[in-house]
Order: structure tokens, then C-alpha cells, then sequence
């Protein structure tokens, strides 16, 4: 290759270095469902290429930077990510009550709390009908069966899920 060409994969190199760069920060920000990564990665591949064609020396420099470089630019992609918009709905958070169990007393979507009385009105296979405060709503059983009619008590409330066990008889 002469000293032209040379130098014209010299600048090519650099550009698809900057361009892969660039793209790999728009995947940031546009849900591409990993097109952008794939056309960044091959940017990247391309500048390594060209900086084999320009000099040797080049081509091993941006191997190791872009291999050394990769990891923390994917864990910062990640917690990018994680923090937009479309990332937070899809990423579960662990402080999500819901998940996590905290606050599991207080009842979501106007669901009855924990310890509020009721009937079966289905049998609980383990799961069926209740009705607590004259609302039918759907539940499952903590244990075994509860026949229709039987006194049940709210266990827990857990993802818009109410768990009922058969209401122990008051002393």
C-alpha cells in the first residue's frame, strides 16, 4: 500500500472509531432491539481492520483499547439503560414492594389488607372466589382446600394477588 492509501485508512480507522463510539451511545437512547450494538460492533471491527492496513503497530493499539474498553462501556450501557424510561418498564427493580415483600400490609389497587374477613363463596382449589366486604374477587388458598362458605381471612397481598387461608375460630 502506498503512503496515500496508507494514510487514507489511517483517517478511515480513526472515523469508524469515532462513529462507533457514537453509535453505541445512540443505542442508549433508541430502543433498536440491538441493531445499533450490532452496526457498532462492526464499525468497530472495520477500524480495527483499517488500522491493520495502515500500520500493524495501529491495528494491535486498537484491538487491545477497544478490547479493554468493551467491558465498562457495556456496565455503563447497562446502567444507562436501566435508568430511561423504556429501561425502568422493563428492568424489575428490587424495590418494588411488591416483589421484595416491604409494605405487603398495605394493599394495592384498592385490594383489602392483610387480616380483613371474608367467605369463600367457590371452593379454593387452590384457587376461586371470595367475598370480602360484599366485592367477589379472585384468590388463592396459602394450604389446601377451603370449601365454598367457609370464614377466611386475607394472608397476604402480593402482586394483585390476594392469599387466604380459612379464618381460625376467635377464642
Amino acid at each position: 500500500m502506498n503512503g496515500e492509501e496508507s494514510w487514507g485508512a489511517l483517517l478511515a480507522s480513526i472515523l469508524l472509531g469515532v462513529a462507533a463510539l457514537g453509535i453505541f451511545l445512540l443505542e442508549l437512547v433508541l430502543p433498536t432491539g440491538g441493531l445499533l450494538a450490532l452496526l457498532c460492533a462492526l464499525s468497530a471491527i472495520g477500524s480495527i481492520v483499517l488500522g491493520f492496513m495502515h500500520h500493524p503497530t495501529l491495528g494491535m493499539s486498537l484491538l487491545a483499547l477497544y478490547s479493554a474498553a468493551a467491558p465498562f462501556l457495556l456496565v455503563f450501557g447497562l446502567r444507562m439503560a436501566t435508568k430511561s424510561r423504556l429501561g425502568r418498564r422493563l428492568v424489575l427493580s428490587a424495590e418494588d414492594p411488591a416483589r421484595t415483600g416491604a409494605g405487603i400490609a398495605e394493599a394495592p389497587s384498592g385490594l383489602p389488607s392483610v387480616g380483613t374477613v371474608g367467605e369463600a363463596i367457590t371452593p379454593l382449589r387452590p384457587s376461586g372466589f371470595v367475598r370480602i366486604d360484599g366485592r367477589r374477587l379472585d384468590a388463592s388458598a396459602e394450604g389446601n382446600l377451603i370449601d365454598a362458605g367457609t370464614p377466611i381471612e386475607v394472608v397476604s397481598v402480593r402482586d394483585g394477588q390476594l392469599r387466604v387461608r380459612p379464618r381460625r375460630a376467635q377464642p
